[in-house]
């Protein structure tokens, strides 16, 4: 079973996180909206009911000028009646030096414990100041209410929350554990969801359909590679031993040195499709189906640079790894082959350490390139010979990392040189034959 990735934020979480960031922002909304419009509602309150004492006060101070003027002694002043109602009233100089440049109207004081209504008639300014009593406190027991239903609000909306996200994705995370059980192609197990009429029916239909048409294609693919590499096999073993015949009965005839040459060519030939038949049984076996063995990636590394001056090679003697030896060949063969026809001044530098094979050559490859895909050639130095190659090597070298679960890597580095990186399995596990 494939060991799933572990998923921070599922759909389920993202559900609840939706509630809660809705919930939230609803309340914060509430919360201002409910507090600007108390402010609002409460200045409006204090100034309907402010004005008529204003105008109360305004004509009773009028009226005492009048009766001053008169001679009547007893006068009923505006201060004297806003004084016997807790409310300060004052006139004309009376009204401070800060309150002259307000405009008219209420203005609250204090953060709100107070308030100031200015108005102006007849040239003369008036105020009339006093406290708000009861209005701060109203306005915070006011906040303490939103608060208190933001907070029952939140809590409620992640219970439901809860509840809805494990219903709405109950079927998804359920066909999400469905596929996450198939290791390869063709291991998925039946989907229930499909017999579903919503989207996720139609989401397992789909991936059901698509894993019937992968296995299929996987299939044709494994018996064409496999029929056509068994059936290759007997001809190039009949052509081998012809051609060993042949370099026999050329040996002890006169003329026959002269086609030596041809008759090596056509060795190496047959031998490069022996191996390449080889490789394709190998890379049509499932990786399920290789039998881990102990690889001294040294010496089979050895082994495809012997005879070659152009080759340097850097490394410990012994270099343990776990593996298909086929597979390993593929792959260190074909990196060798590829730096062989495209170096530009014929040398080559390998080096293997634990863990590690590595392979450079003097040569740029574009960075847009994708050298690993299927017939894919890397640009030759302009005025050399174009390189003979098909290029399906490196094509073949990725597929068969994959098969082990190797990692093979391609850079550009300083002086234009190309690197390509293998990194395998060091030491000798356990489980290796």
């Amino acid at each position: 079973m494939t060991t799933s990735r572990p998923r921070r934020f599922g759909i389920r979480r993202r559900l609840l996180l939706a509630f809660i960031l809705l919930t939230v922002g609803m309340g914060g909304v509430m919360i201002v909206v409910g507090l600007v419009a108390y402010e609002r509602l409460g200045r409006h309150l204090l100034e309907v009911n402010a004005r008529p004492v204003m105008r109360l006060l305004m004509e009773a101070e009028e009226r005492a000028f009048y009766a001053e003027d008169n001679g009547r002694r007893v006068l009923y002043w505006g201060a004297d009646l806003a004084d016997s109602m807790d409310l300060d009233f004052l006139v004309g100089k009376q009204v401070p030096p800060a309150w002259q440049a307000l405009t008219d109207g209420l203005h609250l004081l204090e953060n709100g414990a107070g308030f100031a209504l200015l108005t102006t008639r007849d040239g003369l300014r008036y105020s009339l100041s006093g406290s708000t009593g009861a209005f701060r406190s109203l306005q915070a027991d006011t906040l303490r209410l939103f608060l208190l239903c933001v907070g029952v609000s939140l809590v409620a909306a992640s219970l439901l929350g809860i509840v809805l996200s494990r219903w709405l994705s109950g079927s998804l995370t359920e066909l999400t554990h469905a596929v996450e059980q198939g290791e390869q192609p063709g291991s998925l197990p039946a989907l229930p969801q499909e017999a579903r009429d919503d989207e996720v029916g139609v989401l397992a239909r789909a991936i059901a359909a698509r894993e019937r048409d992968l296995v299929r294609y996987m299939q044709r693919e494994s018996f064409f590679t496999g029929d056509v590499s068994h059936e290759l096999r007997t001809p190039l073993t009949v052509l081998q031993g012809g051609l060993e015949v042949l370099e026999l009965r050329l040996a002890g005839r006169e003329g026959g040195e002269a086609l030596m040459p041809v008759l090596q060519r056509l060795q190496r030939t047959v031998l490069g499709m022996s191996d390449v038949v080889r490789s394709l049984l190998i890379l049509a076996r499932r990786p399920e189906d290789i039998v881990p063995e102990t690889i001294d990636a040294a010496a089979l590394v050895r082994e495809l640079c012997a005879g070659d001056a152009g080759v340097s090679l850097h490394g410990p003697a012994c270099v343990l790894t776990v593996g298909d030896e086929g597979l390993a060949r593929i792959i260190f063969k074909n990196l060798l082959d590829n730096a062989r026809k495209y170096t530009e001044d014929g040398k080559v530098l390998v080096s293997v350490e634990d863990g590690l094979f590595r392979i450079r050559n003097k040569g740029h490859i574009p960075e847009h390139l994708d050298v690993f895909a299927r017939g894919v050639r890397a640009p030759h130095q302009r005025g050399a010979p174009t390189p003979v190659g098909s290029g399906l090597g490196l094509s073949l070298a990725l597929r068969a990392c994959e098969q082990m679960g190797w990692r093979i890597r391609q850079e550009n580095v300083a002086d234009r040189e190309a690197v390509f990186t293998v990194r395998f399995p060091s030491g000798q596990p356990e489980h290796a034959v």
